[in-house]
């Protein structure tokens, strides 16, 4: 489960973010607006990354390959419940947060600041997937680059990724 700032980070560049996205196994659910919500903003995103609108839509046209795209009768009956979750944050963020508890989602992949501390549903940020997944930390930044171990978000015994 990705937000819409995620996928145009990895849109932006190619990034840690990007290879996530693409290589990195994970099943990625998206409410099916986002793409759109994404195209109405080529200007901006072109000027922002230095790639042309074509460019950027055959990266996006890649990347989309690797979600599941799901609409808002499927999660509509969650809305209520990720309003009331929100408290104060931005409602924008409401169909993410109602897909997320819709799906039962491992987590909600975000950079928002605003839905960091959000409670009732876990938030991942990039950072935190790249220490759960110690072979795309490696293939990423090699020769160890990587300093420390990851960080622990399943419990028990935090392992190194040099073991």
């Amino acid at each position: 489960m990705a937000d819409a700032n995620v996928l145009i980070a990895a849109l932006m560049r190619d990034s840690t973010t990007r290879r996530l996205l693409v290589l990195g196994g994970h099943e990625i659910h998206v409410p099916d607006f986002v793409f759109e919500e994404i195209e109405g903003h080529w200007d901006e995103l072109s000027s922002r990354s230095g790639l042309t609108p074509d460019t950027l839509r055959e990266v996006l046209g890649i990347m989309r390959a690797h979600f599941a795209e799901h609409h808002g009768d499927e999660y509509a009956h969650h809305l209520d419940a990720a309003i009331r979750l929100l408290a104060n944050r931005d409602v924008k963020d409401a169909p993410y947060v109602a897909l997320a508890l819709a799906l039962r989602t491992d987590g909600l992949w975000t950079q928002d600041r605003g839905l960091v501390s959000m409670e009732g549903v876990p938030v991942v940020r990039t950072v935190d997937l790249v220490g759960a997944a110690p072979r795309l930390s490696e293939s990423f930044f090699p020769h160890g680059a990587v300093r420390g171990p990851p960080p622990n978000l399943y419990g028990g015994a935090a392992r190194s990724t040099r073991e």
